[in-house]
């Protein structure tokens, strides 16, 4: 792993947009929907859709008044966004601080300069002034690099100070003699981190803290790795933090979770974008409260995999926009044995209370679950979540425990499932309000394709799903049944849609079988070829 993920220009260029076109595309035609109940059009690109209860606009502001989080259906471009609110690197305008552990110096020649550079990354931390670059030179640096208010000064948000090794040799930051709790930490505002490998060796650290006063930071193009702490990188109490094009992958702890990248507590405004993070014992992502909620976090064109958990994990958070990623392979108990019976290895899992939660165009694939909304506690009651243009397939029942569904909701309020293209789940590529006595209210099915699967639907009685809109949906496949708590035990499409139909649900759906549809043309392969 020689690089961050900025090489993977399939997550932008193949999977992000296509994966999402197709999905919207995928639904039944207007002729087969027969109904004028249309989906409401985007009237501004670029941003966010997101309700606080179904039928109420909200919006999410900054301090400083602009709009972050608006009712609208297009994915936004998470790290534009950052870079519209705070420097790049290309303002740091002042002068270069070089530093080198290795080769010949002139000592005649000023400290920090190319001819006499600094021995450690930390001695020219302290020195950098606002617009100032610290440029490291490759080899091993065995020291933590800590950017505090006491060892380092705050950049600007006209002169950042950026912290960069060379892209192709990055310098590697490894642990000294002494643990510490991460042997990156960004606790001062506006400073920029790039190109530099993180190493923790298998060491109980973080390979990145990100905490308190910091604003406007970034870590990007990096490659970190090999840490035995809860976390690779960690997002506490921050601000305005980007993490953007790394490589996040080997963070373990024996028995316990260890994340690729973790935000807790009132972290606000974080972009997580187009890393490539795998290998963790626990979650690819995690979001979680500590003393606070996390809000307007964003996890967009990411590449998730080979996780003991799950792939994305949100709990009591607020506002998070989950884009265009790329997540398989869950659970990987190869390495992580131990995780056997403490998940059902989700790819998507929101539960407890989160609020205003998008799901928004990502591949899902080679997991026990693909999208679960919902748990058993009875803290488990996520509010205003969208499932939108996502592509769930090649689900299984993970550990034979019940799972294998494509779309799982279980206790929520105020869900909608559009648009989403959903094939080859061992169990039904829908579970919709039926794991009783749990209960999911105004919940809103529209428009989806089911591919390819025994079972299409698995749904609650009425009492478990007070508020259920359900229509314009597209069954295809040689076989696949249906089942409704109270309705149908088990039958075919035409058995479903005369027991539902009088309770104004699935008038306009339709079931295809092979060789009603000569002209449609397969889904072009997209991973494998």
């Amino acid at each position: 792993m020689g690089q961050g993920s900025k090489g993977l220009g399939f997550l932008r260029n193949r999977f992000a947009v296509l994966v999402y076109g197709l999905a919207l595309a995928c639904g039944p035609s207007p002729q087969e929907r027969g109904g004028d109940d249309a989906r409401p059009e985007s009237t501004e690109s670029g941003s966010t859709r997101a309700l606080s209860h179904p039928g109420d606009a909200s919006t999410s502001t900054t301090a400083g008044g602009s709009v972050l989080w608006e009712e609208q259906m297009t994915p936004l471009n998470a790290e534009e966004r950052f870079r519209q609110r705070c420097p790049s690197a290309d303002d740091a305008q002042g002068p270069t601080l070089y530093v080198a552990n290795t080769g010949p110096r002139d000592f005649e020649a000023p400290l920090g300069s190319v001819a006499n550079p600094f021995f450690t990354i930390m001695a020219a931390v302290k020195v950098a002034q606002p617009g100032y670059v610290i440029q490291v030179r490759e080899g091993t640096y065995p020291e933590q690099v800590a950017i505090n208010p006491l060892k380092a000064r705050p950049g600007t948000a006209t002169a950042p100070i950026v912290l960069r090794g060379e892209q192709y040799r990055r310098p590697r930051i490894v642990p000294s003699s002494t643990d510490v709790g991460s042997l990156l930490v960004v606790s001062q505002p506006y400073w920029i981190v790039q190109a530099v490998e993180v190493d923790v060796e298998e060491r109980p650290s973080f390979a990145a803290l990100f905490e308190d006063s910091t604003t406007c930071s970034q870590l990007t193009d990096s490659v970190l790795h090999g840490g035995r702490a809860g976390g690779g990188v960690v997002v506490s109490d921050a601000s305005r933090v980007l993490i953007d094009g790394n490589s996040i992958f080997d963070f373990s702890r024996t028995g316990l979770d260890s994340h690729g990248v973790a935000v807790k507590g009132v972290s606000r405004e974080v972009f997580i974008t187009e890393n490539n993070i795998h290998d963790a014992s626990g979650d690819g992502v995690q979001c979680q409260p500590n003393l606070g909620r996390p809000s307007t976090v964003f996890i967009e064109r990411n590449q998730m995999y080979d996780c003991g958990e799950n792939g994305i994990d949100v709990k009591a958070c607020d506002d998070v926009a989950i884009h265009e990623n790329v997540l398989f392979g869950f659970p990987n108990l190869e390495r992580y044995p131990w995780q056997a019976t403490t998940s059902a290895a989700e790819a998507v899992l929101v539960h407890e209370d989160a609020t205003n939660i998008q799901i928004v165009g990502n591949l899902v694939f080679q997991a026990g679950r693909g999208i679960s909304i919902g748990g058993l506690a009875l803290v488990d009651t996520p509010v205003n979540v969208l499932v939108q243009g996502n592509v769930v397939t090649d689900i299984y029942n993970f550990a034979n425990r019940g799972n294998g569904q494509g779309i799982r909701i279980a206790r929520a309020h105020g869900v909608r499932v559009l648009g989403n293209l959903i094939e080859r789940t061992v169990d039904s590529g829908l579970r919709l309000a039926a794991d009783e006595p749990l209960v999911v209210t105004n919940l809103t099915v529209l428009d989806n394709t089911l591919r390819d699967m025994r079972s299409f639907v698995k749904l609650g009685r009425d009492t478990a799903r007070p508020g259920l809109r359900m229509d314009r949906n597209r069954y295809e496949g040689a076989t696949g049944r249906f089942s409704a708590f109270g309705l149908l035990s088990d039958g075919d499409f035409t058995a479903w849609r005369e027991r539902l139909t009088p309770y104004g649900f699935e008038k306009n759906s339709v079931r295809v079988t092979p060789g009603d549809d000569p002209d449609e043309e397969p889904l072009p392969m997209l991973v494998g070829e």
